[in-house]
């Protein structure tokens, strides 16, 4: 899913802001400081992407970490 697709068409906010939310719910839903330190080397190539074909490459890579990560009880 890219970044265009997470918002509808009528979103007027920056890239910057669509961007920033994005990760803020990625860091809500996963644990960046217990067992799942690895992704936030993901987190932060999203979050130093200047444009959209970056992010959508960086949170791509992020699913992909996500979708394979071992799940922890």
């Amino acid at each position: 899913m890219t970044l265009s697709e997470m918002f509808t068409e009528e979103d007027t906010r920056s890239f910057e802001e669509r961007r920033d939310e994005v990760i803020a719910l990625v860091i809500q839903a996963t644990d960046l400081g217990g067992g799942e330190q690895y992704l936030r080397r993901a987190v932060h190539r999203c979050r130093k992407a200047h444009t959209e074909q970056e992010f959508d490459q960086a949170y791509e890579s992020l699913v992909s970490a996500i979708s394979s990560a071992p799940i922890s009880a």
